[in-house]
Protein backbone atom coordinates (compact mmCIF):
# COMPACT_ATOMS: atom_id res chain seq x y z
CA UNK A 1 0.00 0.00 0.00
CA UNK A 2 1.02 3.35 -1.05
CA UNK A 3 2.06 5.88 1.54
CA UNK A 4 -0.16 9.04 1.05
CA UNK A 5 0.83 12.45 1.29
CA UNK A 6 -0.02 15.74 1.05
CA UNK A 7 2.40 18.69 0.55
CA UNK A 8 1.62 22.47 1.08
CA UNK A 9 4.24 25.18 -0.64
CA UNK A 10 4.26 28.83 -0.52
CA UNK A 11 3.29 30.60 -3.74
CA UNK A 12 6.49 31.89 -5.74
CA UNK A 13 8.86 29.91 -7.47
CA UNK A 14 11.56 29.49 -4.91
CA UNK A 15 9.06 28.07 -2.88
CA UNK A 16 7.10 25.37 -5.15
CA UNK A 17 10.37 24.27 -7.21
CA UNK A 18 12.36 22.47 -3.86
CA UNK A 19 9.02 21.54 -2.52
CA UNK A 20 8.55 19.49 -6.46
CA UNK A 21 11.85 18.35 -5.77
CA UNK A 22 11.33 16.73 -2.38
CA UNK A 23 7.94 15.00 -3.92
CA UNK A 24 10.42 13.57 -6.73
CA UNK A 25 12.50 12.18 -4.28
CA UNK A 26 9.91 10.49 -2.34
CA UNK A 27 8.02 8.90 -5.50
CA UNK A 28 11.02 7.92 -7.29
CA UNK A 29 12.84 5.98 -3.98
CA UNK A 30 10.18 4.86 -2.27
CA UNK A 31 6.67 3.64 -2.34
CA UNK A 32 4.80 7.52 -1.75
CA UNK A 33 1.80 8.89 -3.39
CA UNK A 34 1.96 12.89 -3.12
CA UNK A 35 -0.35 15.99 -3.87
CA UNK A 36 0.89 19.31 -3.89
CA UNK A 37 -2.24 21.78 -3.15
CA UNK A 38 -1.13 25.24 -5.17
CA UNK A 39 -2.42 29.09 -4.47
CA UNK A 40 -1.62 31.44 -6.68
CA UNK A 41 -0.50 35.31 -5.40
CA UNK A 42 -2.02 37.92 -7.81
CA UNK A 43 1.81 38.88 -7.89
CA UNK A 44 2.77 35.52 -9.73
CA UNK A 45 -0.84 35.06 -11.79
CA UNK A 46 0.60 37.38 -14.95
CA UNK A 47 4.84 37.19 -14.09
CA UNK A 48 6.46 35.66 -16.99
CA UNK A 49 7.87 33.52 -14.88
CA UNK A 50 4.73 31.62 -14.44
CA UNK A 51 5.08 30.03 -17.63
CA UNK A 52 8.42 28.63 -16.60
CA UNK A 53 6.83 27.28 -13.22
CA UNK A 54 4.07 25.19 -15.39
CA UNK A 55 6.73 24.00 -17.95
CA UNK A 56 8.90 22.79 -14.09
CA UNK A 57 5.26 21.27 -13.33
CA UNK A 58 4.99 19.22 -16.44
CA UNK A 59 8.20 17.76 -16.49
CA UNK A 60 7.14 15.41 -13.78
CA UNK A 61 4.33 14.05 -15.62
CA UNK A 62 4.57 10.47 -15.05
CA UNK A 63 5.16 10.35 -11.45
CA UNK A 64 2.89 9.73 -8.71
CA UNK A 65 2.30 13.36 -8.36
CA UNK A 66 -0.47 15.14 -8.28
CA UNK A 67 -1.40 19.45 -8.73
CA UNK A 68 -4.20 20.69 -7.42
CA UNK A 69 -4.60 24.47 -7.57
CA UNK A 70 -6.82 25.88 -4.35
CA UNK A 71 -9.45 28.37 -5.23
CA UNK A 72 -8.69 32.02 -5.44
CA UNK A 73 -9.26 33.93 -2.24
CA UNK A 74 -11.24 37.39 -2.09
CA UNK A 75 -8.41 39.78 -0.79
CA UNK A 76 -7.79 43.66 -1.35
CA UNK A 77 -4.52 43.85 -3.67
CA UNK A 78 -2.40 46.72 -3.39
CA UNK A 79 1.18 47.13 -4.80
CA UNK A 80 1.57 49.83 -2.57
CA UNK A 81 1.26 47.86 0.66
CA UNK A 82 2.49 44.49 -0.16
CA UNK A 83 4.73 42.87 2.02
CA UNK A 84 4.75 39.94 4.64
CA UNK A 85 1.47 41.08 6.67
CA UNK A 86 -0.61 40.79 3.15
CA UNK A 87 0.97 37.65 2.68
CA UNK A 88 0.20 36.17 6.05
CA UNK A 89 -3.86 37.78 5.64
CA UNK A 90 -3.46 35.52 2.15
CA UNK A 91 -2.30 32.36 3.09
CA UNK A 92 -4.64 32.93 6.19
CA UNK A 93 -7.73 32.96 3.73
CA UNK A 94 -6.89 29.88 2.26
CA UNK A 95 -7.59 27.47 5.37
CA UNK A 96 -11.01 26.51 4.86
CA UNK A 97 -10.53 25.66 1.23
CA UNK A 98 -7.00 23.63 2.39
CA UNK A 99 -9.21 21.79 4.89
CA UNK A 100 -11.69 21.02 2.23
CA UNK A 101 -9.25 19.82 -0.55
CA UNK A 102 -7.87 17.57 2.23
CA UNK A 103 -11.16 16.21 3.49
CA UNK A 104 -12.04 15.53 -0.21
CA UNK A 105 -8.75 13.58 -0.62
CA UNK A 106 -9.35 11.48 2.73
CA UNK A 107 -12.77 10.52 1.29
CA UNK A 108 -11.81 9.52 -2.01
CA UNK A 109 -9.85 6.99 -0.68
CA UNK A 110 -10.87 6.08 2.61
CA UNK A 111 -8.80 2.84 2.93
CA UNK A 112 -5.66 4.60 2.20
CA UNK A 113 -5.00 7.66 4.75
CA UNK A 114 -2.97 10.53 4.58
CA UNK A 115 -0.38 10.29 6.46
CA UNK A 116 1.62 13.25 6.63
CA UNK A 117 0.87 17.00 5.86
CA UNK A 118 4.08 18.73 4.96
CA UNK A 119 4.24 22.64 4.97
CA UNK A 120 6.43 25.45 4.00
CA UNK A 121 7.56 27.34 6.64
CA UNK A 122 5.66 30.28 6.24
CA UNK A 123 2.63 28.02 5.88
CA UNK A 124 2.70 27.03 10.41
CA UNK A 125 -1.14 28.17 11.11
CA UNK A 126 -1.86 25.19 8.71
CA UNK A 127 -1.08 23.03 11.53
CA UNK A 128 -3.96 23.96 13.00
CA UNK A 129 -5.97 22.05 9.98
CA UNK A 130 -3.42 18.94 10.63
CA UNK A 131 -4.46 19.15 13.92
CA UNK A 132 -8.31 18.95 12.98
CA UNK A 133 -7.94 16.25 10.63
CA UNK A 134 -5.55 14.23 12.25
CA UNK A 135 -2.68 14.25 10.38
CA UNK A 136 0.75 14.35 11.72
CA UNK A 137 2.02 18.12 10.28
CA UNK A 138 5.88 18.57 9.14
CA UNK A 139 7.82 21.66 7.85
CA UNK A 140 9.70 21.37 4.55
CA UNK A 141 12.27 24.22 5.15
CA UNK A 142 13.45 25.06 1.59
CA UNK A 143 16.16 27.41 2.64
CA UNK A 144 19.06 26.49 5.11
CA UNK A 145 19.86 25.88 8.20
CA UNK A 146 21.02 29.06 9.38
CA UNK A 147 17.85 30.52 8.88
CA UNK A 148 16.44 27.84 10.04
CA UNK A 149 18.23 28.12 13.48
CA UNK A 150 17.49 31.76 13.36
CA UNK A 151 13.19 31.25 13.06
CA UNK A 152 13.53 28.68 15.81
CA UNK A 153 15.37 30.91 18.09
CA UNK A 154 13.45 34.13 17.29
CA UNK A 155 10.77 34.67 19.70
CA UNK A 156 13.54 33.72 22.32
CA UNK A 157 15.63 36.96 20.58
CA UNK A 158 12.46 39.06 20.26
CA UNK A 159 12.08 38.62 23.81
CA UNK A 160 15.56 39.97 24.61
CA UNK A 161 15.65 42.41 22.39
CA UNK A 162 14.03 46.02 22.02
CA UNK A 163 13.28 48.39 19.44
CA UNK A 164 13.93 48.39 15.53
CA UNK A 165 16.77 45.55 14.60
CA UNK A 166 18.23 47.94 12.18
CA UNK A 167 18.75 50.54 15.21
CA UNK A 168 21.48 48.25 17.15
CA UNK A 169 24.48 49.56 18.10
CA UNK A 170 25.85 46.19 19.11
CA UNK A 171 25.88 42.59 17.28
CA UNK A 172 23.49 39.85 17.62
CA UNK A 173 24.04 36.88 19.17
CA UNK A 174 22.44 33.46 17.98
CA UNK A 175 23.47 29.95 18.83
CA UNK A 176 26.00 28.61 16.03
CA UNK A 177 26.40 31.87 14.77
CA UNK A 178 29.06 34.03 14.61
CA UNK A 179 28.38 37.83 15.44
CA UNK A 180 25.85 39.13 13.28
CA UNK A 181 26.07 42.52 11.95
CA UNK A 182 22.62 43.31 12.59
CA UNK A 183 21.78 44.71 8.83
CA UNK A 184 22.44 41.04 7.41
CA UNK A 185 19.21 39.80 9.11
CA UNK A 186 16.84 39.18 7.12
CA UNK A 187 14.39 42.03 5.91
CA UNK A 188 10.86 41.62 7.53
CA UNK A 189 13.13 41.33 11.00
CA UNK A 190 14.79 44.94 10.75
CA UNK A 191 11.59 47.18 11.60
CA UNK A 192 9.06 46.16 14.25
CA UNK A 193 6.29 46.10 12.29
CA UNK A 194 3.12 44.46 11.26
CA UNK A 195 4.91 41.97 8.98
CA UNK A 196 7.65 41.27 11.77
CA UNK A 197 4.89 40.30 13.64
CA UNK A 198 3.62 38.05 11.10
CA UNK A 199 7.33 36.12 11.10
CA UNK A 200 7.08 35.97 14.55
CA UNK A 201 3.82 34.08 14.73
CA UNK A 202 5.35 31.98 11.64
CA UNK A 203 8.63 30.96 14.27
CA UNK A 204 5.93 30.29 17.79
CA UNK A 205 4.40 27.22 15.69
CA UNK A 206 7.57 25.83 14.66
CA UNK A 207 7.88 23.64 17.90
CA UNK A 208 4.59 22.05 16.52
CA UNK A 209 6.12 20.38 14.07
CA UNK A 210 6.38 16.05 14.24
CA UNK A 211 10.06 16.62 11.95
CA UNK A 212 11.99 19.99 10.17
CA UNK A 213 13.15 18.74 6.68
CA UNK A 214 15.84 20.97 6.04
CA UNK A 215 17.25 21.83 1.93
CA UNK A 216 21.00 20.92 3.44
CA UNK A 217 23.26 18.68 4.24
CA UNK A 218 25.06 17.93 7.49
CA UNK A 219 28.48 18.77 6.34
CA UNK A 220 27.68 22.35 4.61
CA UNK A 221 25.76 23.38 7.67
CA UNK A 222 27.20 21.21 10.43
CA UNK A 223 28.09 23.96 12.98
CA UNK A 224 24.23 25.16 12.55
CA UNK A 225 22.88 22.10 12.78
CA UNK A 226 24.59 21.10 15.54
CA UNK A 227 23.20 24.32 17.67
CA UNK A 228 19.28 23.22 16.95
CA UNK A 229 20.14 19.51 17.51
CA UNK A 230 21.16 20.41 20.89
CA UNK A 231 18.07 22.64 21.47
CA UNK A 232 20.36 25.87 22.18
CA UNK A 233 18.05 27.75 19.77
CA UNK A 234 14.99 26.35 20.83
CA UNK A 235 15.63 26.78 25.07
CA UNK A 236 12.10 26.54 25.84
CA UNK A 237 10.88 23.44 23.81
CA UNK A 238 11.59 20.06 22.92
CA UNK A 239 13.19 20.71 19.29
CA UNK A 240 11.24 18.59 16.77
CA UNK A 241 13.50 16.06 14.45
CA UNK A 242 15.33 17.69 11.97
CA UNK A 243 16.17 16.18 8.62
CA UNK A 244 18.74 17.79 6.28
CA UNK A 245 17.85 15.76 2.91
CA UNK A 246 19.41 18.00 0.50
CA UNK A 247 20.99 19.10 -1.72
CA UNK A 248 17.23 18.63 -3.72
CA UNK A 249 17.59 20.45 -6.50
CA UNK A 250 16.78 20.01 -10.44
CA UNK A 251 19.82 19.73 -12.54
CA UNK A 252 19.46 18.83 -16.34
CA UNK A 253 22.86 17.38 -17.07
CA UNK A 254 24.21 17.54 -20.84
CA UNK A 255 22.68 21.30 -20.82
CA UNK A 256 24.36 21.54 -24.44
CA UNK A 257 21.35 20.01 -26.28
CA UNK A 258 18.98 22.48 -25.58
CA UNK A 259 17.47 24.83 -28.06
CA UNK A 260 17.10 27.48 -25.80
CA UNK A 261 19.21 30.55 -27.52
CA UNK A 262 21.46 31.60 -24.46
CA UNK A 263 22.38 27.43 -24.28
CA UNK A 264 23.44 28.01 -28.28
CA UNK A 265 25.41 31.64 -27.05
CA UNK A 266 27.39 28.98 -24.47
CA UNK A 267 28.02 26.11 -26.91
CA UNK A 268 30.35 28.73 -28.53
CA UNK A 269 32.24 30.14 -25.56
CA UNK A 270 35.24 28.89 -23.98
CA UNK A 271 35.54 26.52 -21.24
CA UNK A 272 34.89 28.42 -18.03
CA UNK A 273 35.44 31.12 -19.99
CA UNK A 274 31.45 33.20 -19.23
CA UNK A 275 30.27 35.06 -15.86
CA UNK A 276 26.56 34.44 -15.14
CA UNK A 277 24.45 37.17 -13.95
CA UNK A 278 20.96 36.56 -12.59
CA UNK A 279 18.78 37.77 -9.70
CA UNK A 280 16.18 35.03 -8.95
CA UNK A 281 12.47 35.26 -9.94
CA UNK A 282 11.59 38.48 -7.80
CA UNK A 283 15.10 40.09 -8.36
CA UNK A 284 15.15 43.46 -10.51
CA UNK A 285 17.60 46.28 -10.12
CA UNK A 286 17.07 49.89 -10.64
CA UNK A 287 18.14 51.76 -13.61
CA UNK A 288 20.80 53.51 -12.01
CA UNK A 289 22.29 50.36 -10.92
CA UNK A 290 21.96 48.40 -14.77
CA UNK A 291 24.01 50.73 -16.04
CA UNK A 292 26.60 50.58 -13.31
CA UNK A 293 26.81 46.82 -14.10
CA UNK A 294 26.86 47.56 -17.38
CA UNK A 295 29.85 49.68 -17.14
CA UNK A 296 31.92 47.18 -14.68
CA UNK A 297 30.77 44.39 -17.14
CA UNK A 298 32.72 46.50 -20.02
CA UNK A 299 35.52 47.78 -18.25
CA UNK A 300 36.15 43.90 -16.89
CA UNK A 301 36.54 42.37 -20.20
CA UNK A 302 35.02 39.39 -19.25
CA UNK A 303 32.59 37.65 -21.29
CA UNK A 304 29.05 37.40 -19.19
CA UNK A 305 25.78 36.01 -20.25
CA UNK A 306 23.14 38.59 -18.13
CA UNK A 307 19.92 37.65 -17.63
CA UNK A 308 18.43 41.44 -16.79
CA UNK A 309 14.43 41.75 -16.51
CA UNK A 310 13.00 45.14 -14.98
CA UNK A 311 10.75 46.25 -12.54
CA UNK A 312 8.49 49.16 -14.01
CA UNK A 313 5.63 51.13 -12.12
CA UNK A 314 4.78 52.12 -8.37
CA UNK A 315 4.62 49.65 -5.81
CA UNK A 316 6.16 45.84 -5.60
CA UNK A 317 5.57 44.09 -8.98
CA UNK A 318 7.33 40.80 -10.59
CA UNK A 319 10.12 41.84 -12.62
CA UNK A 320 9.36 41.70 -16.39
CA UNK A 321 10.88 41.81 -19.96
CA UNK A 322 13.31 44.42 -19.88
CA UNK A 323 13.64 46.61 -23.02
CA UNK A 324 17.51 46.76 -23.49
CA UNK A 325 17.29 49.90 -25.54
CA UNK A 326 15.52 52.04 -22.75
CA UNK A 327 18.07 50.88 -19.77
CA UNK A 328 21.49 49.67 -20.76
CA UNK A 329 24.04 52.56 -21.99
CA UNK A 330 23.80 53.73 -25.14
CA UNK A 331 26.36 51.30 -27.61
CA UNK A 332 26.70 49.09 -25.27
CA UNK A 333 25.42 45.81 -26.94
CA UNK A 334 27.71 46.65 -29.88
CA UNK A 335 30.76 47.68 -28.45
CA UNK A 336 30.50 43.74 -26.36
CA UNK A 337 28.65 42.26 -28.29
CA UNK A 338 31.80 40.13 -29.23
CA UNK A 339 31.72 38.93 -25.85
CA UNK A 340 28.47 39.40 -24.19
CA UNK A 341 25.36 38.39 -24.42
CA UNK A 342 22.23 40.24 -22.57
CA UNK A 343 19.29 38.12 -21.96
CA UNK A 344 15.94 40.64 -21.58
CA UNK A 345 13.58 37.56 -19.90
CA UNK A 346 13.56 34.75 -18.04
CA UNK A 347 16.44 32.53 -18.60
CA UNK A 348 16.90 28.68 -17.58
CA UNK A 349 19.27 29.09 -15.02
CA UNK A 350 20.25 25.23 -13.79
CA UNK A 351 20.68 24.72 -17.60
CA UNK A 352 22.97 27.72 -17.32
CA UNK A 353 25.27 26.95 -14.58
CA UNK A 354 25.26 23.25 -15.65
CA UNK A 355 26.99 24.66 -18.93
CA UNK A 356 31.17 23.67 -18.93
CA UNK A 357 31.26 27.33 -19.90
CA UNK A 358 30.18 29.16 -17.19
CA UNK A 359 32.88 29.72 -14.73
CA UNK A 360 31.42 32.29 -12.13
CA UNK A 361 27.70 33.18 -10.99
CA UNK A 362 26.85 36.92 -9.86
CA UNK A 363 23.53 35.81 -7.75
CA UNK A 364 21.52 37.35 -5.22
CA UNK A 365 22.45 34.60 -2.75
CA UNK A 366 18.66 33.02 -2.44
CA UNK A 367 18.73 29.27 -1.14
CA UNK A 368 18.05 27.60 -4.05
CA UNK A 369 20.73 29.95 -6.42
CA UNK A 370 23.11 28.94 -4.39
CA UNK A 371 23.12 24.97 -3.98
CA UNK A 372 22.49 24.73 -7.77
CA UNK A 373 25.79 26.71 -7.87
CA UNK A 374 27.27 24.75 -5.86
CA UNK A 375 26.24 21.34 -6.97
CA UNK A 376 27.37 22.55 -10.66
CA UNK A 377 30.60 23.73 -8.85
CA UNK A 378 30.26 27.34 -9.67
CA UNK A 379 31.47 30.28 -7.11
CA UNK A 380 29.70 33.27 -6.23
CA UNK A 381 29.89 36.82 -6.20
CA UNK A 382 27.33 37.71 -3.54
CA UNK A 383 24.68 40.50 -4.57
CA UNK A 384 21.84 40.27 -1.80
CA UNK A 385 18.87 41.34 -2.52
CA UNK A 386 15.64 40.88 0.02
CA UNK A 387 14.37 37.72 1.66
CA UNK A 388 17.17 36.16 4.37
CA UNK A 389 19.96 36.76 1.69
CA UNK A 390 22.10 39.31 2.99
CA UNK A 391 22.18 36.18 5.95
CA UNK A 392 22.92 33.89 3.66
CA UNK A 393 25.62 36.29 1.62
CA UNK A 394 27.21 37.09 5.14
CA UNK A 395 27.81 33.38 6.00
CA UNK A 396 29.06 31.84 2.82
CA UNK A 397 31.68 34.83 2.48
CA UNK A 398 32.81 35.47 6.46
CA UNK A 399 32.25 31.87 7.38
CA UNK A 400 31.78 29.65 4.79
CA UNK A 401 34.38 30.39 1.97
CA UNK A 402 31.48 29.74 -0.53
CA UNK A 403 31.32 32.98 -2.08
CA UNK A 404 33.17 35.93 -3.17
CA UNK A 405 32.42 39.48 -1.52
CA UNK A 406 30.88 42.20 -3.48
CA UNK A 407 29.55 44.64 -0.15
CA UNK A 408 28.52 43.30 2.88
CA UNK A 409 28.03 46.68 4.49
CA UNK A 410 24.52 47.82 3.97
CA UNK A 411 24.60 51.06 5.68
CA UNK A 412 24.76 53.07 2.91
CA UNK A 413 22.48 51.46 0.76
CA UNK A 414 23.85 53.37 -2.65
CA UNK A 415 24.44 51.97 -5.68
CA UNK A 416 27.24 49.71 -6.48
CA UNK A 417 29.76 51.47 -8.19
CA UNK A 418 30.79 50.09 -11.91
CA UNK A 419 34.14 49.73 -10.19
CA UNK A 420 33.05 47.65 -7.71
CA UNK A 421 31.57 45.37 -10.34
CA UNK A 422 34.67 45.29 -12.17
CA UNK A 423 36.54 44.07 -9.10
CA UNK A 424 34.15 41.50 -8.42
CA UNK A 425 33.71 40.19 -11.38
CA UNK A 426 37.75 39.91 -12.18
CA UNK A 427 37.72 38.46 -8.13
CA UNK A 428 34.91 35.80 -9.21
CA UNK A 429 36.91 34.55 -12.07
CA UNK A 430 40.31 33.85 -10.65
CA UNK A 431 41.95 37.10 -10.51
CA UNK A 432 42.64 37.24 -7.22
CA UNK A 433 43.77 35.37 -4.38
CA UNK A 434 40.11 35.29 -2.72
CA UNK A 435 38.76 34.06 -5.83
CA UNK A 436 41.20 31.46 -6.47
CA UNK A 437 40.54 30.44 -2.75
CA UNK A 438 36.73 30.44 -3.23
CA UNK A 439 37.06 28.57 -6.70
CA UNK A 440 38.71 25.79 -4.87
CA UNK A 441 36.31 25.26 -1.72
CA UNK A 442 33.36 25.40 -4.01
CA UNK A 443 34.70 22.56 -6.25
CA UNK A 444 35.29 20.39 -3.22
CA UNK A 445 31.82 20.97 -1.11
CA UNK A 446 30.21 20.26 -5.05
CA UNK A 447 31.31 16.95 -4.75
CA UNK A 448 30.87 16.59 -1.38
CA UNK A 449 26.94 17.84 -1.90
CA UNK A 450 26.66 15.19 -4.79
CA UNK A 451 27.80 12.44 -2.44
CA UNK A 452 25.54 13.47 0.49
CA UNK A 453 22.48 12.13 -1.53
CA UNK A 454 24.12 9.21 -2.95
CA UNK A 455 23.79 5.83 -1.42
CA UNK A 456 25.86 5.65 1.76
CA UNK A 457 25.55 9.66 2.57
CA UNK A 458 24.72 12.12 5.08
CA UNK A 459 21.62 12.92 2.94
CA UNK A 460 20.75 9.78 2.02
CA UNK A 461 20.64 8.03 5.36
CA UNK A 462 18.69 10.71 6.87
CA UNK A 463 16.12 10.54 4.00
CA UNK A 464 15.45 6.87 4.93
CA UNK A 465 14.71 7.66 8.27
CA UNK A 466 12.21 10.47 7.36
CA UNK A 467 10.68 8.11 4.88
CA UNK A 468 10.70 4.91 7.59
CA UNK A 469 8.51 8.16 9.80
CA UNK A 470 6.38 9.03 6.93
CA UNK A 471 5.34 5.53 6.61
CA UNK A 472 4.79 5.29 10.70
CA UNK A 473 1.85 7.51 10.00
CA UNK A 474 3.26 9.67 13.44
Amino acid sequence: MKVRLVLLPSPGTGHMTPMVELAKRLVQHNSFSVTLLTMVHPLHSSSSSSSSTASYIESVAGLDITFIELPHVDLPFDRTKIGMSHMYLFIEKHKPHIKNAITQLQSSSPSTPIHALVLDFFMTSMFDVAEDLGIPGYIYFASGAPLLALMLYLPTLDAKITGHYKDLQEEVEIPGFPPLPPLVLPRPMLIRDDGYQGFISYAQRFPEAKGIIVNTFTELDSTVLEAINEGRCLPDHPTPPIYPVGPLIGVKENPETSSNACIEWLNKQPLASVVFLCFGSMGALPAAQVKEIALGLEQSGCRFLWALRFRSGEGFSMPSDANLDEILPEGFLDRTVERGLVWPSWAPQTEILVHPAVGGFVSHCGWNSFLESLWCGVPVLAWPLYAEQRLNAFLLVKELGLAVELRLDYKGEGLVKGEEVERGVRCLMGECEEGMKVRKRVKEFSEIGKGAVEEGGSSFATFKRLAHQFAQGT
